[in-house]
């Protein structure tokens, strides 16, 4: 074990992503285009939901301050969660997708309503009613995710699964910063707004269960996002005839 300055926690954990996104993208030769693409698309979400964030549910360590808000940190988890969420279903159970009927199920016009909605959710549920800004965000992922289900019905497996192994990532690579790092409770305490509040719950006592809400909440919209964008239907799993 060893005791790594707060100023680096946060950068060393947004490269722990990095790395799982890399595995990811080593393993999706055929997709890795869209891979970049649309993790390109939420590495700008890092630093502009952290207009909300900063302001009420965290204020990490910044070693690399961007000149407007946040920092590269920011960009490399915005980057690293979007590609893991949108194909970590994919790298792990996926063998062939059909994109027969791309023309009927394309609804790449999706992304504008997503940006929308989840803006809508933050200033009314965050700015006006004071819902903090970790369950407005969730909340508004949450409702997106219903009304991608009630046009793509074929998708929620891969919603549901998308959120479970998005949260497991982000619960492993928590665990074992707690594990690897004795400070980093020190740390968690020092930064995250909701510590000793009813809301801040903890799992193995280092662990916000808000993160892992979190997690799941994007699983569940970003997993199935890019079948949805382009239409694309799963025809084939691995380990199944």
């Amino acid at each position: 074990m060893f005791t790594l300055p707060f100023k680096y926690f946060y950068l060393i954990t947004s490269l722990f992503f990095l790395l799982i996104w890399f595995v990811i993208f080593r393993r999706l030769k055929g997709l890795r285009k869209h891979i970049l693409i649309l993790s390109l698309l939420t590495a700008s979400f890092g630093p502009i939901s952290e207009f909300w964030y900063f302001a009420d549910y965290w204020q990490p360590d910044i070693a690399l301050p961007l000149p407007f808000l946040g920092g590269v940190e920011d960009l490399i988890f915005g980057f690293a969660i979007g590609g893991i969420a949108a194909f970590i279903f994919e790298a792990l159970f996926v063998k062939k997708l059909c994109y027969c009927e791309s023309k009927k199920l394309k609804r790449d016009w999706f992304l504008f309503i997503f940006f929308i909605v989840e803006g809508f959710f933050m200033i009314v549920f965050n700015n006006l009613l004071g819902i903090n800004s970790i369950f407005a965000s969730s909340l508004g992922m949450v409702v997106l995710a219903i009304v991608m289900f009630a046009m793509r019905k074929d998708l929620i497996v891969n919603a549901l699964s998308s959120a479970v192994l998005v949260a497991g990532v982000m619960f492993v690579i928590y665990f074992l910063g707690q594990i690897f790092s004795p400070n980093a409770h020190l740390w968690m305490s020092r930064i995250w707004k909701l510590y000793g509040r009813p809301e801040g719950i903890l799992i193995l006592k280092h662990i916000p269960l808000t993160e892992m809400i979190w997690g799941f909440s994007w699983g569940l919209i970003w997993g199935p996002m890019y079948e949805f964008l382009v239409g694309a239907r799963i025809v084939k799993l691995k380990y199944f005839k």
